[in-house]
């Protein structure tokens, strides 16, 4: 079988980390060929997020100072033994039901990726779904980075933004992720694209939360989100 290490990046959601770790415990591979093991890593949280993080076994915890979503996947990629790598953001946007789905269409095929997208299929084939309570700034900025990957890459990806993508650990053997910070998203699917990897978008659940309920996403990384999908196209 192979394993699957879904890394969790966690700043401050002691209201929903512990909820979301029961699911991916729970959460039954075995018919997609995989086990699991899950890594959570706490981005200097300084609520109760590492007192709910340790009240669980089985599970892989690695605690640093806060630096940043990308530092803290980073991190837990080291600790990684599995043959690919699932990003899970630490809050309960996304359905972990929907790994099973994403496991399920990874083939004998090395140079794959597969992308969770909230957004399939388009509306009349040209706009992506608008969800409830989402934030209007956060939808119009991932058409404009689907629209750069278009134009840049010449590959369309519908859901830029998602926080739901599998991996082949053999691409972080071989890339060194420099992006710290959510931008850090950009920066991979930039490199899988120059690198030949097919990247499959599968449709998932998503239930968005608003900036009351704890999202943390701002302008100023949609800014670092834009520069880093150019700059990629003309640097390793």
């Amino acid at each position: 079988m192979n394993l699957l290490s879904i890394i969790v990046p966690v700043y401050n959601e002691e209201e929903n980390i512990g909820t979301l770790i029961k699911k991916l415990k729970k959460l039954d591979l075995s018919f997609s060929n995989f086990k699991k093991e899950i890594i959570i890593v706490n981005d200097g949280s300084t609520d109760r997020s590492a007192t709910v993080i340790d009240s669980f076994n089985e599970i892989v915890v690695k605690n640093q100072d806060n630096q940043g979503k990308g530092s803290a996947v980073q991190n837990g990629i080291k600790s990684a033994k599995g043959d690919y790598i699932l990003i899970q953001d630490g809050d309960l946007e996304y359905n972990p039901d929907d790994i099973v789905k994403m496991c399920n269409q990874l083939n004998s095929s090395e140079n794959l990726s597969i992308y969770g997208s909230r957004y399939q299929p388009f509306y009349l084939g040209l706009l992506p779904k608008y969800y409830n309570k989402q934030n209007i700034s956060s939808y119009l900025a991932n058409i404009v980075f689907i629209s750069l990957f278009l134009i840049f890459y010449s590959r369309i990806v519908t859901d830029p933004l998602t926080g739901y993508k599998l991996y082949p650990k053999k691409f972080f053997k071989n890339n060194v992720i420099k992006s710290k910070g959510f931008e850090a998203d950009h920066e991979i699917t930039a490199k899988l694209i120059k690198q030949g990897f097919k990247i499959i978008e599968i449709p998932i659940d998503y239930k968005p939360r608003n900036k009351l309920e704890g999202k943390k996403i701002n302008f100023f990384d949609g800014i670092k989100a834009l520069i880093t999908i150019m700059k990629y196209r003309f640097v390793n």
